[in-house]
């Protein structure tokens, strides 16, 4: 039987593109794909925008698109549509990790989005997105050296597959978690948000403040909960700093996820499914989450995968739930262990892929077959 040849294009790999690379990586380590890696440097008139990787699948052009949302590489006053269709023109089939069928119905090339699926920062070792090269920027090169030292809190090894994998287990006091970050609602630089950036900002600060707030004093002891300590959230939260810094470290709050039973979640910027989301999913948790904005493949929904609220009142009466119900909760974790080996594991979110694509194509040679005879 023949591989599949699988060619991926790169120009800067930021954070969120570890977790595609280190997919068609396994797959080839488990002898299903051969691989071809490009690198194309900074001035390469195919050089793609940032968050996004071009595959060729067979010869199929795929686009992979990792951004949060439709929205956040636009410069004032550009339109998605104009963005997303310029791009799609070069390409058979789009993954889309924010996949939206009504904005997508926007778009004159909506037949080739497809929901990529949950992402986050995980990587395999050996990762060719690990090793510094001359198409990052000397800030991200820097960080990678970093990463590259075993000791460093931000050591690729922390974020390797199996150190988020976790397995159901029926705990009779289950704990409840949600830690996060809050956003400078100015952003790094004067000028980079637009008012309603700013504003979703906000949003998102308080709205993850009260639940936060609430759990704690509807859950006492069986919650552990907080936001990390920025300048901002020192400011403006300082009731809701978690003063053990040894506790956000990433080890260390990896450990905790796979302590607790139950774990939040809440929108993130662009109304996108944040990494947190992906990380319960791995590690087989019961999951509360503020509603979902996108789409994403497989039998993945509510109240089976998950519980939706939309209010901090609503968390906690989810949080109940789940609590009380020990067989619901039992049964979500594992639907949620079965969800990830199928369709968020880097092999398979990128076998799926392949897969689709390589239809994509066997449809497209019927066609053509057809439009000859």
């Amino acid at each position: 039987m023949s591989k599949i040849l699988c060619v991926i294009r790169l120009g800067e790999v930021p954070l969120h593109l570890y977790h595609i690379i280190s997919g068609f990586i396994l797959l080839e380590r488990q002898g299903i794909i051969d691989l071809k890696v490009e690198r194309l440097g900074k001035g390469h008139p195919e050089r793609l925008p940032y968050n996004m990787i071009e595959a060729r699948v067979n010869g199929i052009q795929v686009l992979y698109d990792l951004n949060d949302g439709y929205d956040n590489l636009l410069r004032e006053g550009q339109d998605f549509v104009d963005f997303l269709d310029s791009l799609l023109n070069k390409f058979h089939i789009c993954f889309k990790r924010s996949f939206s069928p009504h904005q997508n119905s926007k778009l004159k090339h909506a037949n080739k989005m497809l929901p990529l699926g949950l992402n986050y920062m995980v990587t395999v070792p050996g990762n060719t997105a690990h090793f510094p090269t001359p198409e990052d920027p000397k800030k991200e090169k820097i960080k990678k050296i970093i990463r590259m030292i075993p000791f460093s809190e931000y050591y690729n090894g922390r974020y390797y597959m199996n150190f988020f994998e976790g397995i159901p287990s029926l705990e009779k006091d289950p704990k409840i978690l949600f830690m996060a970050r809050l956003w400078d609602v100015e952003g790094d630089y004067a000028g980079q948000l637009s008012s309603s950036k700013k504003e979703e900002r906000r949003y998102i600060n308080e709205f993850r403040a009260s639940c936060i707030r609430l759990c704690k004093k509807e859950f006492g002891p069986s919650f552990y909960g907080g936001v990390n300590s920025t300048g901002y959230a020192s400011k403006y939260y300082a009731d809701l700093i978690i003063d053990d810094k040894k506790v956000t470290k990433r080890n260390h709050y990896i450990e905790r996820v796979k302590k607790s039973s139950i774990c939040i979640a809440t929108m993130g910027l662009h109304e996108s499914i944040g990494w947190k989301f992906a990380e319960y999913v791995a590690a087989s948790k019961a999951i509360a989450t503020e509603e979902l904005h996108y789409d994403v493949p497989g039998d993945f929904r509510e109240g089976q995968n998950y519980l939706a609220f939309r209010t901090p009142s609503d968390c906690i009466d989810k949080i109940y739930r789940l609590k009380q119900d020990n067989e619901f909760r039992y049964k979500m974790m594992v639907n949620n262990y079965n969800y990830y080996h199928n369709f968020v594991r880097p092999d398979r979110i990128v076998f799926q892929s392949i897969l689709a694509a390589l239809q994509y194509g066997d449809y497209k040679s019927v066609q053509l077959e057809r439009e000859l005879s």
